[in-house]
Order: C-alpha cells, then structure tokens, then sequence
C-alpha cells in the first residue's frame, strides 16, 4: 500500500512540473505562452524553420535519407549563424515534428529569452548528438586499386585498338 501511494505521488509530482509544447499557427507554445515561431513543421513536411518573436530565423530542420538505405532517415539540424549543426534519428522518436523534438530545445536552452542562440549550449548539443549520419555520409570506405603493370600476358605482337 505504501509503495502504490508513494508512486502515485511521484507520477503525479513528474507530470506537473513537465512542460506542455504545443503547435498552434505558426507558434510554439509552453504551458500556453509564445515561445518561438514555426514554418513549415507540419505532419507531412520535409523541412522545418524555427524563428524568434521578431522572425528571425534561428534553426532550420530538414528531413533527409541515408543515401545507401532509403529507410534510414534523420533530421539535419542547422543552428543558423553558427556553422554548427547535428543529426536526429527519425527512428529514435524524432519523427515528424512534434512537441517532443521542439521539447528537446527547449530543455537544453538553445535559445535564450530575448529570441538569440545560446552559443555555449548549441556546442553543448552538438557534443551531445554529434552527427553521426553526416559523418558516415561524408567518409568513404571504398578501396581503389591502380593496376600499372602493362606487361603483355602472350608473347607475340599485341595490337590494342582504342588508345
């Protein structure tokens, strides 16, 4: 009896101090107060634009395909004016965009409350989550063997038409 009660009181002390994000024309809402501007993050979208109170656009999210498999997907996270960026699985719940992806944000303070990115926790999640999917993109892991030996395999006249 004790431990139900004592785990009643603990979900319902978790689930009231949680955030609620919510999605409403163009803006994201926590616990009903503006917090950002969205473009183009609906259900179906490929790309997602996140921007402060005065519309400047501060993160850009675009859905992309690992090029060897189709059913690997993630999401390209670009921190505009930084030059730093990270990688989402879209398996990992980071699926089409909803609170808990904005959630992420939110909870690691990328963008401070006068609408600019937090430079020092932007590093902060791109150590985190890397980009694991642009760094397998980008290496090659393909061998090129030149083969310089222009011996002829018969003896005789060799005639090669062509060169």
């Amino acid at each position: 009896m004790k431990k139900s009660v004592l785990f009643i009181f603990l979900l319902v002390s978790s689930l009231s101090f949680s955030q609620k994000i919510k999605l409403k024309k163009g803006e994201v809402l926590v616990d009903n107060e503006v917090w950002v501007k969205y473009d183009g993050c609906g259900g179906w979208d490929q790309m997602c634009s996140i921007a402060n109170l005065n519309g400047d656009e501060l993160i850009y999210m675009k859905l992309l395909a690992k090029p060897e498999t189709v059913d690997e997907k993630y999401w390209k996270v670009n921190f505009l004016g930084t030059q730093m960026s990270l990688d989402l699985n879209y398996n990992e719940g980071f699926g089409n965009i909803n609170s808990r992806l904005l959630e992420k944000f939110y909870n690691a303070k990328v963008i401070n409350p006068d609408g600019t990115l937090n430079e020092e926790k932007v590093i902060r999640m791109v150590e985190k989550y890397g980009s694991p999917f642009t760094d397998k993109a980008n290496t090659s892991n393909q061998t090129i063997i030149i083969n310089n030996n222009q011996t002829p395999e018969k003896p005789g006249v060799n005639i090669q038409i062509g060169r």
